[in-house]
């Protein structure tokens, strides 16, 4: 008798419990950094009563017998900070000036230890108080001098384990270490400028708001996993690329090279007249809305065929599109965290920054271009022509009203209607019309002779990459785009021949569907390039030292910081499916299932819109600052929040949830950080808190309504 054979393992998936303990330490991570303060502005050395408050604090970091910081006091410290310092003696033997009501601060209150830690707590936080004195003058002194005052307390924690030990120096040491790494995380939060309260509730309220978004759909996820595992997709055949496809994939991996090459040369020192030629050849912006008008006009017909309504075309076209922008919140907050550890100055972050999330701001405009294709697409049905003239005719009226009122927005505005222009071009080719080839060569003549014209009026060619002052989504003035827009439609139905043909070659094709299998990893691949291009540029002391630079604390967590994260998401989301090949779950009939569904949709396309352009718009690192859209002010935290609400939204009615009674409590969850910050003495601006309310009072009204029992249909039978 053949003996049993064992079962064969089993490998468990990592238990829930352990994927939302990894959510929750990301996302507190997350709240770290993105609610860190814009660095001071460097105000040159400090004079009067900054410098004697400077003067003071070099004093409190070398102390002696004598409490020589007291003398040092600028005259109206007191008056101005409403603190009374004294001096007290030191275990060390040394004579401290203090501020006499200070203490240890903890989370938990003042607590000085059985060690006695007193005298230097008390010393040191005179020194803060010195700092804030300087910053209400006008003129806060530099991040060396909070880093020296920390470092002396540090030091006095540390050395108090050796003149009282209380028969614990072990303890003492490891309480000491606990101290001051605090002191040093709270200080680098706040960038070590001058000590400032922290609003904690709002930025609390936030990550938990985004921790609990990020729970539901992780369960959701891990249950469909468990219970309906996807297999593998079947590799897509070469025919299977559509030429749409391969002229987006094309344009925008052309366009991100051509413009990190154009701002990387003009931040090495290029001249503006070596660059021009590039920047005409790199801006491909018409034609990456050309090929996403096809791709609206395709996917708005497939709804229409399957049965569905404008709210499940706009789930099914804008989900797959922001998880990637999810990624790019780890882009915003980890790589300028890098580069500041690695001591890059903050004009060079703020440019690499520039270049990693201009993705965000064609990502934005596509978004809004994916709401309009519908009702555009019915209207160039009956008026073709009209609608295309009514769109170039706003794209001009914003760059006159943009140079005659001297606001930006009428330019935002012709940059929307641009993009828009061109994806009701792409529905008249859609629909099968050609233009003649006599057509074709005068708008390109067209396009170069208005470029021509524009270069002799400027006095040289423009810079359509890059430009100062343009909107960013193009990163180059409406006008210019439009011209080269001409230009580039018109060779592209010129060489419509060749170009399938060169579109056909195995070769071509491998390289698009790997470009569409797998885009994060090449943009993590393309970004490192340029990390690394940086870090030879500013580093070359470093470098050429050997790889003992490689081994330093500083480079190691920069080097993880710029790795593990990042490549770990790209992985994530490159290598499941995330629900894309499950089929849409059917929607239970009645009236209020379908006033519901159209809520979500309006309102998850509207925050995952506003959650784009609020990450486009926030500045990270050193030179970080919140956004403001239309006077709505919005933050890192809260941009992640509305991004997050938005997948959220758009999520449920792929799965049948949008009158689920949990849908609607957590969207006015959702509501909740931007409310709290408003209480707590904040101004998000009257939009934001007329929005959040409005949204959130909706949300718990609908979750009333969904507990209500469901009206039968009058014609149903008894």
């Amino acid at each position: 008798m053949p003996a049993p054979t064992e079962p064969p393992r089993v490998r468990r998936p990592w238990s829930t419990s352990g994927w939302l303990l990894l959510v929750l330490l990301v996302v507190f991570a997350f709240g770290l950094i993105a609610s860190r303060p814009p660095s001071p502005p460097d105000q040159g050395p400090p004079t009067g009563d900054v410098l004697a408050a400077q003067n003071a604090i070099e004093a409190l970091v070398h102390p002696g017998p004598h409490p020589d910081a007291l003398a040092l006091l600028p005259k109206d410290f007191t008056a101005l900070s409403g603190v009374t310092p004294g001096s007290m003696p030191a275990r060390d033997g040394t004579v401290r000036a203090v501020h006499v009501d200070g203490g240890c601060s903890t989370p938990w209150g003042d607590d000085n230890t059985k060690w006695d830690y007193a005298v230097p707590c008390k010393a040191h936080d005179l020194g803060y108080d010195l700092l804030r004195y300087a910053d209400r003058k006008g003129h806060p002194l530099g991040p060396e001098v909070r880093e020296a005052l920390d470092s002396r307390l540090s030091y006095d924690m540390h050395h108090a384990c050796d003149l009282n030990p209380m028969d614990s120096a072990g303890t003492c040491r490891v309480v000491a270490s606990f101290y001051s790494a605090g002191l040093v995380v709270n200080s680098w939060h706040q960038r070590w400028g001058p000590p400032v309260g922290d609003p904690i509730g709002p930025m609390v309220a936030g990550v938990l708001v985004i921790a609990c978004l990020l729970v539901f759909r992780l369960r959701g996820w891990l249950y469909a996993r468990r219970a309906m595992p996807l297999p593998r997709p079947a590799p897509v055949p070469a025919s299977g690329v559509q030429p749409a496809a391969l002229l987006g994939a094309g344009g925008v991996v052309l366009l991100l090279l051509g413009e990190s090459v154009t701002a990387l040369a003009d931040w090495a020192g290029a001249p503006e007249p070596a660059l021009w030629p590039l920047t005409w050849l790199a801006q491909l912006t018409p034609l990456i809305f050309f090929a996403g008008g096809h791709a609206n006009a395709a996917g708005w017909r497939t709804e229409q065929e399957s049965g569905g309504g404008y709210r499940h075309y706009l789930a099914e076209r804008a989900s797959p599109l922001l998880r990637p922008a999810l990624i790019f919140a780890v882009v915003a907050l980890l790589t300028p965290l890098a580069l500041e550890l690695l001591g890059i100055p903050a004009g060079t972050t703020a440019t690499v920054m520039r270049i990693a999330l201009h993705p965000l701001w064609l990502l934005g405009v596509y978004l809004l271009t994916i709401v309009c294709a519908p009702p555009l697409l019915a209207l160039h049905r009956r008026a073709p022509v009209a609608a295309a003239a009514g769109l170039l005719a706003l794209v001009v009226g914003g760059e006159l009203a943009a140079s005659w009122v001297g606001s930006p927005l009428p330019r935002y505005a012709a940059t929307f209607a641009l993009a828009l222009l061109a994806q009701q071009l792409a529905f008249a080719h859609a629909d099968g019309v050609r233009p003649s080839r006599r057509l074709l060569g005068f708008a390109a003549f067209a396009g170069v002779a208005g470029l021509a014209v524009v270069s002799v009026l400027r006095g040289g060619p423009p810079l359509l990459l890059g430009s100062p002052g343009a909107p960013a989504a193009f990163s180059a003035p409406p006008w210019g785009v439009l011209l080269l827009g001409l230009v580039q439609l018109g060779l592209l139905g010129l060489l419509a021949g060749p170009l399938v043909r060169l579109g056909s070659r195995p070769g071509v094709v491998r390289v698009c569907r790997f470009v569409l299998r797998a885009p994060m990893s090449l943009y993590l691949a393309f970004l490192a390039a340029m990390l690394l291009l940086v870090a030879v540029v500013y580093l070359p002391g470093r470098i050429a030292d050997g790889l003992t630079w490689l081994v330093r604390p500083r480079t190691l967590v920069a080097v993880g910081l710029l790795a593990v994260p990042g490549a770990l998401v790209f992985w994530w989301f490159e290598r499941h499916a995330h629900g894309a090949g499950r089929p849409r779950a059917a929607e239970h009939p009645g009236r209020r299932t379908a006033v519901l569904t159209r809520a979500a949709a309006a309102l998850g396309i509207g925050y995952a819109t506003l959650g784009v352009f609020g990450f486009a718009l926030t500045r990270f690192g050193g030179v970080a600052a919140d956004a403001d859209i239309l006077g709505l002010r919005l933050d890192p935290i809260q941009s992640l929040v509305h991004l997050l609400l938005g997948v959220f939204l758009l999520h449920t009615i792929r799965i049948g949830a949008s009158a689920a009674t949990g849908t609607w409590l957590a969207t006015a969850l959702a509501c909740a950080p931007s409310l709290l910050f408003a209480a707590d003495g904040g101004s998000p601006g009257f939009l934001g808190v007329t929005l959040h309310a409005a949204t959130a009072v909706f949300a718990l009204l609908a979750a009333a309504g969904t507990l209500l029992p469901a009206r039968s249909p009058a014609n149903a039978t008894p």
